[in-house]
């Protein structure tokens, strides 16, 4: 199957250059993933990958590099950090499709948008998200992975990395893991989390908050 596109540059002022700067960042990511040293297991089955913001390089060049086959959906805010995503996305050499996200204050879009990841789930998509993000605050989850499960019958895989050497982007609120060429990256996976059909949400939120801090202390 052809890879997934991620959408076109808006036409926002500027979105050439975040055009530019997310396909720098996809290509040097993949240069990364050629060099870096992996270890650690990492499933290939159809799952809700989890990860805190912090991870976002990592989780990408490792996807690529150990499931780059595999199909995947993830979404993107809009404006210019909107066109970075997409077109990391797209530069990705991997099939992945890529949902532009509501406003977090909209709670009818938020449930409608995590009903079309679930719909992408029916047809193999595995799916990506990140539950504090898009814009925090850090290392607080929300509830839309356990929608999308709960609708897909998909388990959350919890997902964290360890990196050497460690470069934190201190300047941004998810204080980013930046990844260097040649450096060692350590997958660590938790327990899969089940969500049944019409099963309360809020319990199984400050469980799925544990396991994500269980696994990147």
């Amino acid at each position: 199957m052809a890879a997934e596109r991620a959408p076109a540059a808006s036409r926002a002022p500027g979105a050439w250059l975040a055009w530019v700067v997310g396909a720098a960042t996809a290509y040097y990511l993949r240069f990364v993933g050629r060099t870096c040293r992996l270890s650690g297991p990492l499933t290939r089955e159809q799952v809700i990958l989890t990860h805190w913001h912090e991870f976002n390089m990592l989780a990408f060049l490792v996807a690529v590099k150990v499931r780059g086959d595999l199909q995947h959906a993830s979404f993107s805010t809009q404006g210019f950090r909107g066109d970075v995503i997409n077109a990391q996305f797209r530069y990705s050499g991997a099939p992945v499709r890529v949902l532009p996200l509501p406003g977090e204050r909209d709670r009818a879009a938020g449930a409608a948008f995590a009903r079309r990841l679930s719909r992408l789930a029916d047809e193999g998509f595995s799916i990506i998200v990140t539950p504090d993000g898009p814009f925090g605050p850090a290392h607080v989850a929300k509830p839309g992975a356990l929608i999308v499960a709960r609708q897909s019958g998909l388990p959350i895989v919890p997902w964290a990395f360890r990196l050497r050497p460690a470069i934190r982007l201190t300047g941004r609120w998810d204080r980013q893991l930046l990844p260097l060429p040649f450096s060692r990256i350590r997958i660590i996976t938790g327990e899969p989390v089940h969500i049944a059909p019409r099963e309360p949400l809020k319990p199984r939120l400050a469980e799925l908050q544990a396991a994500l801090e269980a696994i990147s202390s």
